[in-house]
Order: C-alpha cells, then sequence, then structure tokens
C-alpha cells in the first residue's frame, strides 16, 4: 500500500530539515502570498469559495495545543468512515481551477461548512491532498505562481514534501499541525540491516484534533510501490510455485492509491515503521527505542488491518533462527472476520549465501507449509539447506480487495540444515486446512478443523457437513509414490447431508489430501477448496486398496442424466448383502448400452465371484453372486451402440458381502496363491494436446474410459480413438485442456462384462513445468548431488507388528516378507520393493520362488523408469541414449512401453536441437564474413539475422538497421555472436521475444533463404528451430509468478 518509493521522496525539503519548530515557515510564506483575495478590500475576511459563495475564514485556534501526548482514545473511538461521507464528497467535489487559485481560497472551500468539527476540516484537507495522483500529473504550462499546483510540481522535484504542504493548510485553517523529522522504513528500507538516519530520513505530521495530537502520513497515504526488486535475494519460492529467479535491482512502479490507515494512525501502529527524532513525538506512554525498531520484524499496515497478531515469544523480532533446520511462525487472526480473508508468502534466498552449498538452482517450493484456519495463520519452514533467508506474506480482505498488500517480512536464518529432509507432498497456493473457501462452497468440516490430520493405522476418516448438495473431489499425492496407484487408496461418498471422504494409506509417512468442490451438476473445473495434510505413523491389513473405482467417488455420475440413465434398485452407493447375492437393476435409452465390471482385491474371492448382464426393453439387470465375504466394487459404464471405442462411467458402487459356502474358501486361502488382482499403473507427464497410450499385449478387444479429474466435462466420442501401427495397438487420447486425465483400459469380455487391464493418470502441463514435481530432481537440486537422494522407507507396516515377526517362526518371517513384497510391487514403489526384497531374499526362498523372480524383475523395471524420469530431466542425450537403452532391456512387461516412446521423441528433438547448433558454429569465417560485407543484404537476409539476433537477446531497436547487424557480427571476446549461440539456452528467452523473431521471418521459407545465401540459411533453421523450442517450453514467462504483490 503507501510506502515511500525513493531515497529522496518525503524527505526534509531544504531549508526545513530537522526542526519542527520551522514548520511555521511554510505557513508563514503562504500567508504572505495570499494578500488581495478579493479586489481592493484587504480588510474584509472574507473570500469568494471556488462554487461562488462567501465563506468566512476558518475561526483562529484561541488557546495554545497541549505539549505531545499519547492520546486518549483511539482512532477507531474518534473516527469512523462511514460518518464523513458528506466531508469526502465536498473534498473530492473540488473544483478543478482551485488547483491554479490560492491556497487561501482552496482552504476556504474545503473548511466552508461551519458545523463541522475540527476532525470533519482535518479530514476535508487530508483528503484533497491524497486525491491528486502527484507523480501522475503531466505539467506542459508553467503553473501560477503561488498556487497548489505548483507546489506539487515542488514535490514532483523534490522542493517540496507532503508534509509542509499538509501542515501549511491545516494552520492556515487554524488547526494545530507540526511537522515531526524521523526515519521510516520505506520501500527503499533493506531489511534486517541497521537503521540509517541518513538514508531513511523522513517526514510526517501530528496534527491536533478532537483533544489529542494525532498522526497524519499524508504521502504514505497516496502513493504505493508495486514490483520493487533486490539483487540481494533471489525468489526460490513463490506460494507453493518453484521459482529460481535472480532477483534485479528495481525500484519498482509508483501507484497512487489513498490508504486511509495513514490518517489518524494510532501510535502504537505507526511506531515500528515510523520513528521520530523526538521521543516525545512516539505518543507512547512508554517510548521504544532506535534498537527496538531496528530490531522489529517489519510490519506494514495490512497486518493491522487484517487483525493479525504475533504468537510467542521473540515473534516481533526481524532475524529469526532455526532450530534444527526448523521454524514456526504463527499469528492469530480475528476468528469472525478471517473467513474473508487470503494469504500468499514469497520466499527469497540470500543471494550473498546461495553458492555457500555449491548449487544455485535450489527448488524450496515444498518446504513451507501454510495453514489458514479461522483464529490462525500457521507457517511451517523445514530448511534442507543452510543459509538466510527472506520471507513474505501477503494478505487481503475479499470484500474490500483484489491485491494482495504486504504484511510483515521476517528474515530467517538457518545456520544447520534439517537432517534427512523431505519434501512436503504438495504445497498448494491455497494452504492447508479448511478456509473461508471451503465453507463458501457449502462443505463445514465437522472431523478435522485443522490443517494436518494425524493417522495411527493408516485410516482416515474425514467428514464435512453439507448445506447443498455439491460435487466433491479428492486427490491424494505422495513425495514418491504414483498419483495413479494412490487413486485406488481413496473413496469420496454422500451420506444424507454429509460428504465422507475414506482413505486407506499404504504406508508410513507424509500425504497431501486435496479436495475440489463444486455445486451439483456444473460442468468445468472444480475449485480447489480445502487440503489436509496428512501424517501416517504407521499401517496394518486394513489398509489396502480400495476395490476398482473408476474416479473414486461411490455412487451416481454426473453423466448418468445426460445419458438419460437411471437406477430402479440401488440410487446410493453402498450395498451390504447378508445372502452374497444382488440384484442391479437400471433404465437407459434405446441407443445406450450398458456393461459393467465387478472387481475385489481378494483374488480368490474375484474367481468365486460372477456377474451376468441381462436388457429387457430397456431395462438392465446386474446379478450379481458374490460367496466370499469381503469388499467388491461394481462399476456400471454406458456407451452409445454406434461408438464401440470409449465407455462412460454412470454408477459406482461398494458392496460389503456377507458370503456363503466359506467352508470351500479355507484351502484357497492356504494356497499361498501371490496372484494379485491389482491393475497396472502408471502416471505420464505431457505437454502434448494429444497423446498415444499402448494397449497391453493380450487384450483382445479395448474400450477406454476418460475423465478429467476433479471436472465434469460433458462426454465427446472424438476424444478418443484407437489406432493400430504395425504389430501394436493404441488409443490416441485428446487433451484439450491442461490438467490431470484419468484413462482407464479394459478388455470386453462376453455377457456384457469389462476388464481393468490398465490405468494411467495423465498430466497435461506446460512444456516448463513438466518435471517441477519429480521428487528426485527436488532433492538432486537440494542436495546438488546426482542420484537417487530419496531415503528408502521403514518397509514395517507398523511398530507391533514388528514386535510380532520376532516371535514367529521363520516360515511365518518368510509369509510376512512375502506380504511386504506383495505390497510394493502394489505401490510400484522402488525404494520400498528393494529394501523389502532384500529382506525376502534373506530368509533364503526357494531360489525358483515365482514371486522373488517377479519381484526383481519389477525392481529393475522400476529404476529404469526412474532413469527415464531423470535424463528426460536433464535434456542430457547420453544420459537419454543409457536410460533408454537400459528401459529396452528390462522392459519385459512392456509397461515401460509409453515411457521409451516419449524419452525417444525427446532424444531425436534434443539431438535436432544439437545438430543446429553444431551446424552453426561449424560455419566457415569466411561465410559470416559475406554475409557481414553486405552493405544491402538482399531481402530475407537481414531479416533471418534480425531474428538471430533478437533469441540471442539484442533489443529490436538494435537490430532494425543492417549497420547494427554488422556490428553485432563483428564483436569478439564474451560479446561474441559465435560465443552466445554456444551458451544459448530457449528456457531463457521470453515467448514474446520468440513470438517477434518468428513475425520477423514469417514471410520467407528455408529454400528462399538457401537460394540467396547457404550462411544465411544455415541461421534460418537454427531461428526457426530455437523459436519452436522456446514455443514449446513456454518462454521464460512460465517461470515467472503471475501475482502482482503490492509492498
Amino acid at each position: 500500500m503507501g510506502v515511500n518509493v525513493s531515497k529522496e521522496q518525503n524527505k526534509p525539503i531544504k531549508k526545513c530539515e530537522e526542526s519542527s519548530s520551522k514548520s511555521q515557515n511554510l505557513n508563514e510564506r503562504l500567508e504572505e502570498k495570499q494578500t488581495n483575495v478579493t479586489d481592493d478590500n484587504t480588510n474584509q475576511k472574507q473570500v469568494q469559495v471556488a462554487n461562488g459563495t462567501t465563506a468566512k475564514d476558518p475561526k483562529p485556534y484561541n488557546k495554545a495545543p497541549p505539549p505531545p501526548r499519547p492520546p486518549t482514545k483511539t482512532k477507531d473511538e474518534v473516527f469512523n468512515l462511514k460518518d464523513y461521507a458528506e466531508v469526502d464528497e465536498h473534498a473530492l467535489n473540488a473544483p478543478n481551477k482551485l488547483m491554479n487559485g490560492t491556497f487561501r481560497e482552496l482552504v476556504n472551500y474545503l473548511t466552508s461548512n461551519q458545523k463541522w468539527d475540527d476532525i470533519a476540516r482535518v479530514r476535508a484537507i487530508f483528503l484533497w491532498v491524497t486525491s491528486v495522483d502527484v507523480y501522475g500529473l503531466e505539467i506542459e504550462d508553467e503553473p501560477p505562481a503561488q498556487s497548489p499546483l505548483e507546489y506539487f510540481l515542488k514535490i514532483q522535484t523534490n522542493s517540496g514534501n507532503h508534509a509542509h504542504l499538509f501542515s501549511g493548510l491545516c494552520q492556515m485553517a487554524n488547526i494545530p499541525c507540526t511537522i515531526i523529522s524521523g526515519m521510516n522504513k520505506s520501500a527503499a528500507y533493506e531489511i534486517g540491516k541497521p537503521a540509517n538516519r541518513k538514508t531513511m530520513g523522513a517526514q510526517w505530521n501530528a496534527v491536533y484534533c478532537g483533544g489529542d495530537w494525532r498522526f497524519v502520513d499524508a504521502f504514505w497515504a497516496s502513493a504505493c510501490v508495486v514490483g520493487r526488486k533486490s539483487r540481494e535475494w533471489a525468489l526460490v519460492d513463490s506460494d507453493g510455485s518453484p521459482v529460481d529467479q535472480e532477483e534485479e535491482d528495481d525500484e519498482g512502479e509508483t501507484q497512487h492509491r489513498i490508504n486511509e490507515f495513514y490518517f489518524l494512525t494510532d501510535p502504537n501502529l505507526l511506531i515500528w515503521t515510523h520513528y521520530p527524532d523526538e521521543k516525545k513525538w512516539q505518543l507512547l506512554p512508554k517510548p521504544a527505542s532506535v534498537k527496538d525498531f531496528e530490531d522489529h520484524f517489519y510490519v506494514r499496515e495490512r497486518f493491522y488491518i487484517l487483525g493479525m497478531e504475533t504468537i510467542g515469544p521473540g515473534a516481533d523480532k526481524c532475524l529469526l533462527k532455526t532450530d534444527g533446520g526448523e521454524k514456526d511462525i504463527n499469528f492469530k487472526l480475528p476468528s469472525n472476520d478471517s473467513y474473508n480473508y487470503r494469504y500468499k508468502y514469497m520466499l527469497y534466498q540470500s543471494r550473498k549465501q546461495k553458492n555457500v552449498e555449491g548449487n544455485v538452482n535450489v527448488f524450496l517450493d515444498r518446504f513451507v507449509f501454510f495453514e489458514h484456519t479461522a483464529d490462525l495463520l500457521h507457517f511451517q519452514l523445514r530448511f534442507p539447506v543452510t543459509g538466510d533467508f527472506k520471507m513474505d506474506i501477503y494478505g487481503l480482505d475479499v470484500n474490500s480487495s483484489d491485491t494482495f498488500d504486504l504484511c510483515c517480512t521476517y528474515i530467517i536464518r538457518c545456520p544447520t540444515a534439517k537432517k534427512g529432509c523431505m519434501p512436503f507432498p504438495d504445497c498448494p497456493p491455497l494452504g492447508w486446512g479448511p478456509i473461508g473457501d471451503t465453507k463458501k462452497v457449502g462443505l463445514h468440516p465437522q472431523s478435522h478443523q485443522k490443517g494436518v490430520v494425524e493417522s495411527k493405522d493408516g485410516n482416515v476418516e474425514i467428514r464435512f457437513k453439507t448445506e447443498k448438495e455439491i460435487q466433491l473431489y479428492q486427490n491424494l499425492k505422495h513425495s514418491v509414490l504414483d498419483d495413479a496407484t494412490l487413486s485406488r487408496y481413496t473413496m469420496a461418498r454422500q451420506e444424507g447431508d454429509e460428504a465422507v471422504v475414506n482413505l486407506r494409506l499404504p504406508q508410513k509417512g507424509e500425504y497431501a489430501l486435496k479436495l475440489y468442490a463444486q455445486g451439483k451438476g456444473k460442468d468445468g473445473e472444480a475449485p480447489n477448496v480445502c487440503n489436509y495434510l496428512i501424517r501416517c505413523d504407521g499401517t496394518g491389513s486394513s489398509t489396502q486398496a480400495f476395490p476398482n473405482m473408476i474416479d473414486g467417488k461411490l455412487g451416481k455420475s454426473h453423466l448418468c442424466d445426460k445419458l438419460g440413465i437411471k437406477a430402479l434398485t440401488h440410487p446410493s452407493g453402498f450395498i451390504e448383502t447378508e445372502s452374497g447375492k444382488v440384484k442391479v437393476k437400471f433404465s437407459s435409452k434405446k441407443d445406450v448400452e450398458l456393461v459393467c465390471e465387478l472387481h475385489s482385491q481378494d483374488s480368490s474371492a474375484i474367481k468365486r465371484a460372477k456377474a451376468v448382464t441381462s436388457n429387457s426393453k430397456g431395462e438392465w439387470q446386474f446379478d450379481l453372486d458374490l460367496p466370499t465375504s469381503g469388499e467388491y466394487s461394481l462399476n456400471v459404464f454406458a456407451r452409445d451402440k454406434n461408438d464401440s471405442g470409449r465407455i462412460y462411467n454412470v454408477h459406482t458402487y461398494l458392496i460389503q458381502s456377507s458370503g456363503y459356502g466359506e467352508e470351500n474358501k479355507e484351502d484357497e486361502d492356504n494356497s499361498n496363491d501371490d496372484q494379485t488382482t491389482t491393475v497396472s499403473t502408471e502416471t505420464v507427464d505431457t505437454s502434448d494436446k494429444e497423446i498415444l497410450i499402448p494397449v497391453p499385449p493380450g487384450c483382445n478387444k479395448a474400450v477406454a474410459a476418460v475423465h478429467r479429474k476433479n471436472a465434469n466435462d460433458p462426454p465427446s466420442a472424438d476424444q478418443i480413438q484407437f489406432i493400430n501401427q504395425e504389430d501394436s495397438q493404441f488409443v490416441k487420447v485428446e487433451l484439450k485442456e491442461y490438467g490431470e486425465y484419468m484413462l482407464n483400459l479394459y478388455d470386453v469380455e462376453s455377457g456384457g462384462i469389462v476388464k481393468n487391464v490398465a490405468k494411467y493418470q495423465i498430466n497435461r502441463k506446460p512444456a516448463s513445468e513438466l518435471y517441477d514435481s519429480n521428487i528426485n530432481n527436488i532433492m538432486e537440486s537440494v542436495m546438488g548431488t546426482g542420484g537417487l537422494q530419496v531415503p528408502p522407507p521403514d518397509p514395517t507396516p507398523s511398530p507391533d507388528l514388528e514386535k510380532e515377526n520376532a516371535k514367529k517362526s521363520e516360515e511365518e518371517r518368510r509369509n510376512l516378507a512375502r506380504k511386504q513384497v506383495l505390497q510394493a510391487l502394489d505401490l510400484r514403489d522402488a525404494r520400498q520393493l528393494e529394501v523389502a526384497l532384500k529382506k525376502y531374499d534373506s530368509l533364503q526362498p526357494n531360489k525358483n520362488d515365482d514371486l522373488l523372480k517377479k519381484a526383481k524383475k519389477t525392481l529393475d523395471l522400476l529404476k529404469a523408469k526412474i532413469e527415464l524420469t531423470d535424463a528426460s530431466h536433464k535434456r542430457n542425450l547420453p544420459a537419454l541414449e543409457a536410460a533408454i537403452k537400459n528401459a529396452k532391456a528390462v522392459n519385459f512387461d512392456h509397461s515401460l512401453d509409453l515411457q521409451i516412446a516419449m524419452v525417444v521423441r525427446l532424444r531425436d528433438h534434443i539431438a535436432k536441437i544439437e545438430k543446429l547448433r553444431h551446424e552453426v558454429m561449424n560455419m566457415e569465417q569466411k561465410t559470416i564474413s559475406e554475409i557481414r560485407t553486405y552493405s544491402k543484404p538482399p531481402d530475407g537476409v537481414h531479416q533471418t539475422l534480425m531474428a538471430t539476433f533478437l533469441l540471442l537477446d539484442s533489443a529490436m531497436k538494435d537490430v532494425k538497421e543492417w549497420k547494427s547487424i554488422q556490428i553485432l557480427l563483428g564483436k569478439t571476446g564474451k560479446e561474441s555472436f559465435m560465443r552466445k549461440i554456444s551458451f544459448f539456452d530457449p528456457k531463457a528467452v521470453r515467448l514474446s521475444t520468440a513470438t517477434a523473431a518468428k513475425k520477423v521471418i514469417k514471410n520467407f521459407t528455408r529454400d528462399q533463404i538457401r537460394q540467396i545465401s547457404a550462411g544465411a540459411a544455415t541461421f534460418y533453421i537454427w531461428a526457426t528451430g530455437m523459436i519452436e523450442e522456446v514455443e514449446t517450453l513456454g518462454g521464460a514467462e512460465a517461470n515467472e509468478g503471475t501475482n502482482r504483490l503490492r509492498l
């Protein structure tokens, strides 16, 4: 908000610097200049007000004001903005000609209402002064001498300031006002540095009104700065978005805005930004020392406006120190109002100490926990590296603004990094815990009011009261485990007026549960409304995955009504059967066919289960026979009879069967069956609008179900297309929007039954974000070394099971180890599988053990997958070649087909870029010299070189003339044209620059340029290739913060 924009503005003006007693000078000069206002009648104490009416001079203040003392009442007790609407309207409607008139005319207009008290008159003067955008005034002609406009011009040129203007006008209105000299923490203040009276010098006012001395800073109330940056700090985390941006010194942009906070400001709120030379002008019962002012954390008006309070000892200090690499920062919030508050943060690392760790590119976007509840704002920071950090906290009230203003700033010193520091599983911009957006959408938390949820056994149930029918979506995340795999461990449902989310966490650690919601029947993407950080201490046998559910949600799909499907027997999503048998009926349109999937995580149970589909006159019936007790899922799909490739989920059930014939099950349970019903799951990242997914071998008649997660999209037959290429079948999926998609592939069996054969989560992101969330990339960035940095998990499901394990026989321990291997295979977690396999192998199972063989092959495959991802992030050709070779060697089940194909494409693309670079680098100097010798180059040559140098960071004005191109071609050393080509990084080029370069050469083709000049053609091919690369990556803008934050 209002801020001292530069080191010069609002400093004491010449000849009126230190003494507040000299504040009379301006008033005396103004009085001298206001004679002969009305004709020649100098004795008449009346002037013509600008509206034509006659107004008397303000009544003199008959007694001397008391010495400075703390006000007896707060600002809120004496001033309510709503009560001064008439005053404000009068001041803001002041005629423009007053700017060119006299100060006496201006004061008489502003204070013309004789019924107004001194606060109202001060208010009128304040509002008029601050309503003028001084630094935006464009004064073409010389203003009249001794006019307000002339004085504003003096302020523009630092020959005057707001404090003297405001004081002079008040005293002319017979209102006691003094100018206070001192220091303030303006935008030029370097946070955490010692106070400097010379560079921080400033002036503001104390005005006597309402029976007390009160503060006014007309300058801070009328000017603010946006976008100021300091080269000392590198932005490493912008509200959960990874950034590695070296800040350049930038004074920012001055903007005009009236800031009510600096009108009659309470002394205890002003002292930490405005420190007077004379302690008596602090107006505090207990004055603060310069040391107190220096050490206090940087706090701005938004902090007080939002009712924030620090919590805990030392929380009001600017410099905070970590304990073991961690630091908690807490603020108390007004619970009745914070529903409408929103917060953001920005974390910087000191550039001076950044290289201590030997690593510049450090991601810290997932090392800050940010929780906003009704009465608490909580930040928990964990630092994997040492150094000094700066944290800015911004806030807004949605009822009054859409701009985030700076609340406060801390310097955080981390002398020791946290040991084994892992990033949080996610860092949502919304923060953690239920907030205003949660309630706004109609969700009222019943079970968990805070952002952290603790679980001792892996089971979590979260409940919300719903005031209306809503669509709730959930997304579970983990730092290491695959998103597609985790989707099988979540379930959401509606129970009457409650929305319920259940989790079965597969292993210890931290998880992020992200909830999205919107009104029932609403299409499009739902917003993120609530997030929980879940800490799991242990798991048990009850935390196996849920049976297959297409989107993790029980009950009716949003497509049900659109496709004309209606549940006739079981409208909810939960079915219990004591007999082990159940009939589920639906009605549908004539052109729609229904099919179903029956699934259980119990392989022996699903072998005995049966589902039979029948149809009679548009009524569909699914007869289920579930002889084994346990948990099943039934997914009902609809498809157009004319579209055999795509199916749509219309209803999902979770069925609890009591079973029958359990006497035949015992032998099956003792068969040590290692078969699993788990579906192959993969998560794929892409920036493309279309992607080809391989259909698993052995799938005879494939169909696909695809949906965008956390969204309701209308049915579209064009989104899916099956393609045969050589001996393989692929499904082409169209991804119209950026976001997360879930693709399920099914094999159609006889009798209207489908079987899930593969599950893919496809994340379409801008190219620049493709590898931001990869855990190995994050840890490598932090640690500065290659290889797998993620520590292995504790493979023991829980401490209790470990104790039991010690008492068991060797065979029992082997069986437990087998279960742990199976669980790791289910999770497709290389770390956990490696640990579990080592333990199992140490118990000396049969060397021909099928599970042992499968586990070893799967571990090799998972490691190869990690290598593919890491090589893709590094974009290094040798690393890509090695990763592709290793992946092909271990791809025993074809599950890496997609990843290999994508990495091969990336390799070929990077090889093409490298080839283009080498072709330019290998050009003969003679060829370049020939191009340079053109006095008037042929059409197309100049444009090609223009595009080339634009990409190399030359400004458009520097390449428009051919002579400038010739100069650039002739530079040597660090500015050498060839050196710039050799170090060119397309990720550093702004998309706008690439667009400008593309526009320059758009009317020419490669063949046209080649016919003119072979050398110019080489530059043309390089430029077009680099433009394409920049467009693919999204430009340097993709890594920049999008929010304009006000300091």
